[in-house]
């Protein structure tokens, strides 16, 4: 891929204080910048006194994917979807995985615009584009742009994301998604702080106006010392519950990566977490973990809806009506987009 640049974009959401310092609104973290720095995210910069983009439209990569690898169970179960990738994230995890792209710049990018990334999408033959790999919504502008573009093509929108931004772009960018996954990664807000970067209750509030807006899948990445003790999963499905017991949650199996050389989440350990997890939500899944915990039930009978082995998905009792979703055994109305 070569680095070609598209015309510098402007940001929104920030605002200037004396000194020439500029302050991004556009997460928790409020970044003062003086001229020339670039924030925690690395992707928005004090240019002349004015917040400017300059990996606007640059792309970390392109790729074809299955639905069910965003973790997306309820959003057009089997379906590919068109992945975006990006550079730059607002946290700082010890473990990421994709840490190449999301605490480096890499040298190579490809430059394309809302409209020609809508393009390519088309072209693909998925239903659905997905805005993924690092953290997309530090590129607010370009993103909600490709949402827009997207849409006019007759395409889906799919956001993943860790969930650290401010209501107003929020909701502005949930208003034209059609769904997401998020990241919850621990209950500690201590923990978020101190050892992501992050802000838990800022995590917490896109969860919420993320439920009134679009069909809303979660992860937790089940991380030993740091997201795996029972309280504080049984506190995260109580959260969700709270707002809608059908929200689905992915319990991920841990992998050693970047700075985190922990041992991979123990196989045992997930499955208690889930049992305590499944008294208080309707769907709850194992991730990283072939074979264990990935069919999908219905709540109501325990037919098994969905099959899963890897990403390869069977659809085995489900009826659409009026583009609802019903179970083909007992009709009870599901929380799936077919």
């Amino acid at each position: 891929m070569k680095l070609t640049m598209l015309p510098p974009a402007k940001a929104e959401f920030w605002h200037t204080e004396k000194g020439g310092f500029v302050v991004c609104d556009l997460c928790p973290h409020a970044c003062r910048l003086a001229e020339g720095r670039s924030g925690l995210c690395k992707v928005r910069r004090n240019e002349e006194g004015k917040l400017r983009l300059p990996y606007y439209g640059l792309l970390s990569a392109l790729a074809l994917d299955p639905i069910e690898k965003k973790p997306l169970h309820h959003f057009m179960p089997g379906s590919s979807v068109f992945s975006a990738g990006f550079v730059g994230c607002n946290l700082r995890c010890p473990f990421c995985q994709n840490w190449h792209i999301s605490q480096e710049v890499p040298p190579e990018f490809e430059a394309m615009t809302p409209e020609g990334l809508a393009s390519a999408a088309l072209s693909s033959g998925a239903p659905s584009i997905a805005y993924t790999y690092s953290e997309p919504c530090v590129h607010f502008e370009y993103v909600r742009d490709s949402m827009h573009a997207s849409r006019s093509l007759g395409l889906k929108n799919v956001l993943i994301t860790n969930g650290c931004l401010d209501p107003e772009p929020a909701r502005e960018l949930l208003g034209l998604t059609d769904a997401v996954n998020i990241d919850l990664k621990t209950w500690s807000a201590s923990v978020y702080a101190k050892e992501l970067g992050g802000n838990k209750d800022a995590v917490l509030e896109f969860i919420r106006l993320a439920a009134g807006l679009c069909l809303v899948e979660v992860t937790t990445l089940v991380v030993p010392g740091l997201s795996d003790d029972a309280d504080g999963m049984a506190s995260i499905a109580e959260f969700l519950a709270s707002i809608s017991p059908d929200i689905p949650l992915h319990l991920s199996a841990y992998h050693p990566a970047w700075k985190y050389e922990e041992p991979s989440t123990n196989n045992e350990a997930l499955l208690e977490l889930s049992r305590i997890c499944q008294k208080r939500l309707d769907y709850v899944y194992i991730g990283n973990v072939l074979g264990q915990g990935s069919d999908t039930i219905c709540p109501n009978c325990k037919t098994k809806l969905i099959a899963r082995q890897g990403y390869q998905t069977k659809i085995l009792a489900i009826e659409k009506k009026d583009s609802r979703a019903f179970c083909s055994y007992c009709g009870s109305a599901l929380h799936i987009i077919v």
